[in-house]
């Protein structure tokens, strides 16, 4: 679904607090990238290339990451 809406969010909740961090995802196509992701992975490199044209690496671009609770202000970090 990625590459149909690069507008994404990533949500974690630790009993506490609510972390949302909204981004744009953007493709890092070169092939030393792809590389150093799966040396970092050995099983996905047991099942993927970094030339296989199946591989993909993203980035976020224009994130904002906001802490929230019941307790605090929100905390908003935009990097």
């Amino acid at each position: 679904m990625m590459p149909l809406n690069f507008s994404s969010g990533i949500y974690a909740y630790d009993g506490k607090e609510w972390l949302r961090v909204n981004a744009t995802l953007v493709e890092d196509s070169r092939v030393e990238v792809k590389k150093a992701m799966l040396d970092a992975y050995p099983e996905l490199r047991a099942m993927y290339n970094e030339n296989d044209g199946n591989t993909a690496v993203y980035y976020l671009k224009d994130a904002k990451a906001t802490v929230s609770s019941f307790t605090a202000a929100p905390i908003e970090i935009e990097f």
